[in-house]
């Protein structure tokens, strides 16, 4: 499947490099669930980053998202040209992005990070007012947004989440 996406008009490499980035080095073409693999991978790096070395501040956590969609419209754009396909779901740098997002100012727990991957999945697939009407937006920039923005309804809930654990108790 890989090599019927690309190019064959010259610009081979390019239409690769999409299609690296867009898949996340390949992670999208894991078969059967590629967005939820997508998030998984976010998801374990950020709890590595946090189990081993300091949690990541907003400030880069932001600059994070930003870079991987900065780098993701152009790569989801040229990897769905390539591949004949709107939003074709080997491209999971959305997923990455978004849910890197969902952790923006969240403290570093396992229970978080297993929270924030569940509350991310379940706004991605969902997909509730107006997430789906950000999907038509051209260029691979509706690729990225309506997954930016699960991310930020994963985040909310996931404050949410912390502040009522944290009234009951069962966090401080």
């Amino acid at each position: 499947m890989i090599n019927e996406i690309y190019e064959t008009d010259g610009n081979r490499f390019m239409s690769k490099l999409a299609v690296i980035f867009a898949s996340v080095f390949y992670i999208g073409f894991i078969p059967g669930a590629p967005g939820t693999y997508g998030s998984l991978a976010a998801a374990a790096a950020l709890f590595f980053i946090g189990q081993y070395g300091d949690w990541i501040s907003p400030a880069t956590l932001l600059a994070g998202v930003g870079v991987i969609t900065l780098i993701g419209i152009p790569a989801s754009a040229g990897a769905s040209k390539r591949a004949g396909d709107e939003d074709p779901s080997f491209v999971v740098i959305d997923e990455v992005a978004g849910q890197m997002l969902t952790f923006f100012c969240v403290p570093f727990s396992v229970m978080n990070i297993i929270l924030g991957f569940a509350a991310f999945r379940a706004f991605d697939i969902s997909k509730p007012w107006p997430i789906r009407k950000l999907e038509p937006l051209p260029h691979g920039i509706g690729i990225m947004a309506d997954d930016l923005l699960a991310g930020v309804y994963a985040c909310a809930a996931l404050h949410i989440i912390n502040k009522l654990l944290s009234l009951s108790g069962v966090i401080q």
